[in-house]
């Protein structure tokens, strides 16, 4: 499978990285031209900034156009405080690493209600503003004479200042690499994806959303940040025309002509872009056109870029290994012995939900009036009712997708109706869709994975990845046990778009229940299965109210309602018209003239 595909289950690969440092170490000792060592050099603070520029926009889907702009900002950070205030090179690299990641994050809050075409838009503006100042601003970057004299890492050894950078550079890369690597390989990877797809989703399984997207910003801009450091302390000066437009478009050919969203695309994109940039240095003036050629070229023909085009090739000729899922060390293999592993770790404490008198409006239709419901715990309550009468509505306002006009809504005594999605899922509340949501890039394994809750720290999570992998094994088993209980096991290295509807919706109820929800919100949870696979999801909500979870469903199958509910409230044009047992509400008559019709009367 191809990088992105899914997670790896082993520990990290330490042969390439034992390979590379291996030649990284002996590289400037070798004997050859020292141009080739400088552009190692540039090869490595290039592939820093490209790696940001992947971890952006291949994982998260945020595109920039102003990536220029900070690597800018940690070129100016970087001279000016090693060349006015005297300070050592590393921390000088240190502080305009901090400026650009500053920026990032302010542009990253400020652009967080944009996405797509409109980011590009705001992020290529946010470039050329901070490329206006470093022209006008005579007094600080020295304007369109730039600033000279730029100390060069040399450590009081002039001679050895080429190999002092590429050492510094190179070892700064070697811990990039490393946290890019721990990004793609785990939770964080899976989190990103998530927004990429859907924010909405991503909320409904405890991602702070705005957090994320802010935080990857930043932690982009810082990267391209610390390309422009080491930038500027190799060629000893700095100038604003190093850092127009087509700088921003040379950072996005190399992630995109190396394979968006993969672990080993930047690297080869990298390559590509130095080899290009060599071939047109006589031809400067077509820079552009040729850029834009070779980018509109890979997008239609190559539109998994070079890692796409290596993984195709291993595919081919045999070379490409799948990982093999963790396994439970007992072994346990029969339906009795999985049913046990998953009751371990599906075990949760239900809770009461109460709704009481909201309301929602759209443009004056109200589509929710005055709505009060009492969910008791440990019970399946139905909510049921023609097209239109305000079911998946409540249901979102729930959720937290909608905030009711008016009303209040409860979890477990907390009135959380002023609060956000993930907020209101991290208390407990989980949540399936009607029309189906799953991360596409990543395996069917991967996909529950996002719903098992976090037990650490990221910076344990790092060294554990590094070193024992031990954490992210036993979170692979707990999803295992769950895709086992229902009768996905076999297919947890698959991609949920290999999968017939039926378990798609299966792994969408299993992502659901490895959140350990006390309240699991159903939106139409038989929607296109037939009578056998409605009848094993009537089993599964019964085994599931057994365990403690609480569970709200919406559902037009009568005879799958009335059988796993408790109790039933129904709807019809917004309003409450009945509540009651499954019994009560098949002999109401205004249920029966509203919705279910004289066939349904006993």
């Amino acid at each position: 499978m191809s990088d992105n595909a899914h997670t790896s289950t082993r520990d990290p690969k330490r042969l390439p990285y034992l390979l590379g440092i291996v030649f990284f170490v002996i590289m400037p000792w070798l004997p050859i031209n020292g141009f080739y060592v400088f552009l190692a050099q540039t090869f490595f603070y290039t592939l820093i900034a490209v790696i940001g520029l992947n971890l952006l926009l291949g994982l998260s889907g945020q595109m920039s156009l102003g990536q220029a702009g900070f690597y800018a900002l940690g070129a100016y950070g970087s001279a000016l405080t090693a060349l006015k205030l005297g300070w050592p090179i590393p921390l000088s690299i240190a502080f305009g690493t901090f400026l650009a990641a500053l920026g990032g994050g302010l542009v990253g809050v400020f652009a967080l209600r944009t996405r797509g075409l409109y980011l590009a838009m705001t992020t290529l503006a946010v470039g050329y503003v901070l490329d206006i100042l470093a022209q006008r601003w005579i007094g600080l970057t020295g304007g369109a004479m730039g600033l000279s004299g730029v100390p060069q890492i040399e450590f009081g050894f002039p001679k050895l200042g080429p190999v002092f950078f590429f050492y510094l550079a190179g070892t700064a890369l070697i811990v990039i690499q490393l946290l890019s690597d721990f990004i793609h390989d785990g939770r964080f990877g899976r989190n990103l994806r998530a927004i990429r797809e859907s924010e909405v989703f991503a909320a409904s399984v405890g991602i702070q959303v705005s957090r994320w997207k802010a935080g990857i910003f930043a932690f982009a801009a810082a990267l391209a940040g610390m390309g422009g450091a080491f930038f500027a302390h190799q060629s000893g000066y700095v100038g604003s025309d190093a850092f127009t437009v087509r700088l921003s478009i040379a950072l996005l050919i190399a992630a995109v002509v190396g394979g968006l969203g993969t672990k080993s695309g930047p690297f080869l994109g990298t390559l590509i872009l130095l080899a290009i940039v060599e071939v047109i240095a006589g031809i400067d003036k077509y820079g552009l056109f040729i850029y834009g050629l070779i980018l509109l070229t890979v997008l239609l023909a190559f539109p998994k870029g070079a890692a796409g085009v290596l993984d195709s090739l291993k595919n081919k000729i045999g070379l490409s290994r799948k990982d093999n899922v963790v396994l439970d060390e007992s072994g346990a293999n029969t339906k009795e012995q999985l049913s046990a592993l998953a009751l371990k770790t599906m075990a949760t404490e239900g809770s009461s939900l109460c709704i009481q008198g909201i309301s929602k409006s759209y443009s004056g239709l109200k589509a929710v009036d005055e709505v009060s419901i009492d969910v008791q715990p440990n019970t399946v309550h139905g909510l049921i009712g023609p097209n239109g009468a305000g079911k998946s509505t409540i249901i979102n306002m729930i959720a937290g997708v909608y905030l009711p006009d008016s009303g209040t809504i409860t979890l477990g005594g907390q009135d959380v109706s002023a609060l956000g999605i993930a907020e209101r899922a991290n208390l407990g509340l989980a949540r399936t869709f009607q029309n189906l949501q799953l991360i596409e890039g990543v395996s069917v394994l991967d996909n529950v994975m996002l719903g098992v809750k976090h037990q650490q720290s990221y910076t344990k999570d790092f060294f554990d990845w590094l070193f024992k992998n031990t954490l992210e094994k036993k979170e692979r088993q707990e999803s295992m046990n769950i895709l086992n209980f229902l009768g996905l096991g076999h297919l947890a290295e698959r991609l949920p778009s290999e999968l017939p509807y039926g378990h798609r919706k299966l792994l969408e109820l299993a992502r659901a229940i490895a959140q350990q929800p006390r309240i699991l919100l159903l939106d139409e949870p038989i929607a296109g299965m037939n009578t056998q696979e409605a009848k094993e999801i009537a089993q599964v909500i019964r085994k599931l109210k057994q365990l403690g979870i609480t569970i709200v469903l919406v559902e037009h199958n009568m005879e799958f309602v009335m059988s796993v509910c408790d109790e039933l409230s129904v709807l019809n044009f917004g309003r409450l018209i009945a509540h009651g047992s499954p019994k009560e509400i098949q002999n109401n008559a205004t249920v029966i003239e509203a919705y279910l019709g004289t066939g349904v009367k006993k």
